[in-house]
């Protein structure tokens, strides 16, 4: 009975463990991130909702406040993960974000590795995109 609890034992500790983690390269500036990045804007959370088709992602959908880069329009909606590891964004539904975001109009996402977050932080580089900095 040893032997067999120690064969399972030791089978269990070759098996692979599933680790999710987000890993991300530390962002640039506002500038930098402005560069490489679809669309910047500022805009207040209008809604949160789970994938209709259960995938693992949230769609949020912003009134558009302010454009820094992109094509200027009063609505938009921006993909992004549901936390623990996918490095999804944990909006709120009311606030105020400014967003970098990258991929087409219809299909944009965006991260905790961006320097998305509140306007009112000053990690979202807000002062600079406006030029006030």
């Amino acid at each position: 009975m040893k032997h067999l609890i120690l064969c399972l034992l030791l089978a269990a500790a070759w098996l692979p463990l599933r680790a999710e983690a987000c890993s991300c390269a530390r962002p640039g500036t506002p500038v930098e991130e402005k560069d490489q990045h679809t669309r910047v804007f500022l805009g207040r959370v209008q809604a949160i909702e789970e994938d209709p088709r259960g995938e693992p992602h949230r769609r949020v959908r912003f009134v558009v406040r302010e454009t820094f880069k992109g094509t200027p329009v009063r609505k938009l909606t921006v993909d992004t993960g549901i936390g623990g590891g996918d490095c999804g964004y944990a909006f709120r539904t009311g606030q105020e974000y400014v967003v970098y975001a990258w991929g087409k109009d219809d299909a944009l996402a965006t991260g905790i590795c961006s320097l998305t977050g509140p306007a009112t932080h000053p990690r979202s580089g807000l002062d600079v995109l406006r030029g006030d900095k």
